[in-house]
């Protein structure tokens, strides 16, 4: 009996962000809140009312307790995580330094407690109890102990247990060539692959057109998978066998945009996994990310009564059991 709907493994950091209308170079405060990829889908989709558990490594100190209290505040389940001596807790700073063009991000993440220790027996078995197990492009990049991690997570895969992949891609961490093979080695096991529009460019091909995209994944790698293609501002499309959809963007001012692809990918997973058609899934997806652009930090720690207040105004029915 499955008594978990996902599990995921990957690393948390700590953001850092001067506080606002400021810069690194005139601020005297920084704002300190938790973030990664994985640990902000899990909050999604914790705060949505499924089940999950988190396996990560965070050092024995201030800081990794800091991080392990968050996990626990957002109703992540703490299972897999543990604390370890060796490594430290990996740092990324954040700056919003204009309205329309961004931000700037500074990693420092090297010698992090997630890139040094192969994965636990007892970590490992969690995917006996779960329904889903959600990994990213971002973690095997960190190291090769991370990478085998996740051959070995995916090599516990059975019929029962459904495998996403975000792909995630970050230059700062890996080239375009060996993201796109260490994609293509595990493909096989993948059930449903998110990726964005620009990822794509980078891994593959100049392509605009959201159904080209998705015919060119789905032929290289399979009719049976979900391929879904976040579009940013222009929403999201997705190719599942013979069916292409196409969900616009819920418009919003946004105040902080880091997060929003994660809310997407927990809305989405939430609509799956609760069988919901595949069109209601990304419209749930796309609410996320919309609530998830007017809040401050990485998690989208909102009252998810919003989500389904704002859905059932749109004639959508959504159980939130919060």
């Amino acid at each position: 009996m499955k008594d978990v709907d996902v599990v995921s493994y990957g690393e948390v950091m700590l953001r850092l962000t001067p506080e606002r209308f400021k810069t690194f170079l005139n601020t005297s405060l920084l704002q300190m809140e938790i973030g990664g990829t994985e640990a902000n889908v899990l909050c999604g989709l914790s705060l949505l009312g499924l089940k999950t558990q988190f396996i990560t490594f965070l050092p024995d100190n201030f800081l990794g307790q800091r991080v392990y209290n968050e996990l626990r505040r957002y109703g992540i389940g703490i299972d897999g995580v543990k604390f370890k001596e060796n490594g430290r807790m990996g740092i990324y700073f954040v700056e919003f330094h204009h309205k329309e063009k961004g931000i700037q991000v500074l990693y420092d993440r090297k010698n992090s407690c997630v890139s040094l220790y192969p994965l636990e027996d007892d970590s490992i078995l969690l995917l006996k109890r779960a329904k889903l197990l959600h990994l990213t492009g971002i973690t095997p990049s960190l190291s090769d102990i991370c990478k085998n991690n996740i051959l070995k997570l995916i090599s516990f895969k059975d019929s029962l247990l459904k495998i996403s992949l975000d792909v995630n891609f970050r230059r700062k961490l890996w080239e375009p060539e060996e993201c796109r093979e260490f994609i293509e080695n595990i493909i096989e096991k993948i059930d449903i692959l998110f990726i964005n529009i620009d990822d794509f460019k980078t891994l593959y091909f100049k392509e605009e057109n959201p159904e080209t995209i998705l015919k060119y994944l789905q032929e290289n790698y399979g009719k049976d998978k979900i391929y879904i293609l976040s579009l940013g501002e222009n929403g999201s499309s997705l190719l599942f066998k013979d069916t292409f959809l196409y969900q616009e963007i819920f418009q919003t001012t946004p105040v902080d945009k880091i997060g929003a692809g994660d809310a997407f990918v927990a809305g989405f997973l939430y609509g799956y996994l609760t069988n919901k058609d595949l069109k209601s899934a990304l419209l749930i997806g796309n609410a996320m990310a919309s609530f998830k652009m007017s809040v401050f930090g990485d998690l989208p720690a909102f009252d998810v009564r919003l989500i389904k207040q704002f859905l059932e105004s749109l004639e959508f029915h959504v159980d939130v059991e919060r």
